[in-house]
């Protein structure tokens, strides 16, 4: 701890597929229109991310989810990816990715996965968000989210497999054995027990010397049979653990106190419009706390 800094404190990160990709070309020429947008309005949502110190969020590419994004006061430092359409590659979003923090930001980056990418994925520039992030105790974190190439093809498979080597390097690129690493975001590689295949082997090969906070727990964090909107736009997919956060701490500064599933209630019906989730995926959150 350098001289005249705080004490060691606790605080939380979270990340969080937001559900704010467009669902047909009406939504994508205007720019808005994600499928129920009036739950990122909802003060129960507003509510539980008070708890929320640092946020990864995924898929704001509509304008709903980024009025959203920019909402949380006590979040005041936010990095959020571009959002234009390029014709050299032909993309019509970019990756999508947001950092909000309580905290100071004093570095950041943006990169993208090489190309090509498979299906409607093709039209969007996938990547990786890195933020340095100064904490109250004057010590400082590293952290990176992702959104990976999703489906269940043997291309999709193999694009993820060649997109985690480069998240890898990538975190290694902004990272330093002087700070703790934190990588999260929606890999969209299932993770649970039951279904731990060759996709999650590379991933933990991969990432080999990150802790995967959520092996042992092993949360659904994308739960069509139970989740409306998951339900609704993929009803035939199977409940997957997808969403991960993976630390690094070679320092061994950094204790995990709570791990929790998170945004995983229904928001209570308002005005007039019904019950639902607040996104297609369950977020993750973690209690981290300075030694």
């Amino acid at each position: 701890m350098t001289e005249g800094a705080r004490p060691p404190e606790r605080f939380s990160l979270c990340t969080w597929n937001c559900f704010g990709a467009a669902q047909g070309l009406v939504s994508v020429l205007r720019g808005r229109g994600a499928a129920a947008a009036h739950r990122f309005e909802h003060p129960d949502l507003h509510e539980e991310l008070t708890r929320v110190d640092i946020l990864c969020a995924q898929e704001l590419w509509l304008e709903d989810a980024v009025h959203a994004f920019h909402k949380p006061a006590h979040l005041p430092n936010r990095l959020l990816a571009e959002n234009r359409w390029t014709f050299l590659p032909l993309t019509i979003a970019g990756s999508g990715l947001g950092i909000a923090s309580r905290y100071r930001v004093v570095a950041s980056r943006f990169a993208s996965f090489s190309r090509p990418h498979a299906g409607s994925e093709r039209f969007a520039r996938k990547g990786m968000a890195y933020a340095r992030i100064a904490l109250p105790s004057g010590s400082e974190l590293d952290v990176v989210t992702t959104h990976m190439q999703s489906g269940y093809t043997d291309l999709a498979a193999a694009v993820r497999a060649r997109h985690l080597g480069e998240l890898r390097a990538f975190a290694d690129e902004v990272g330093s054995d002087d700070r703790p690493l934190v990588v999260a975001g929606d890999f969209n590689v299932d993770g649970r027990v039951t279904v731990r295949d060759r996709e999650y082997r590379t991933l933990e090969d991969v990432f080999s010397g990150f802790t995967d906070v959520f092996r042992d727990d092993d949360p659904i964090t994308f739960h069509p049979t139970g989740n409306g909107l998951a339900g609704k736009y993929e009803p035939d997919a199977a409940d997957q653990r997808i969403d991960y956060v993976l630390i690094r701490d070679r320092g061994r500064t950094l204790d995990v106190l709570e791990r929790e599933r998170f945004l995983d209630d229904v928001l209570p019906a308002r005005g007039a419009h019904g019950a639902i989730h607040a996104s297609d995926h369950y977020a993750l959150r973690v209690e981290l706390r300075e030694r």
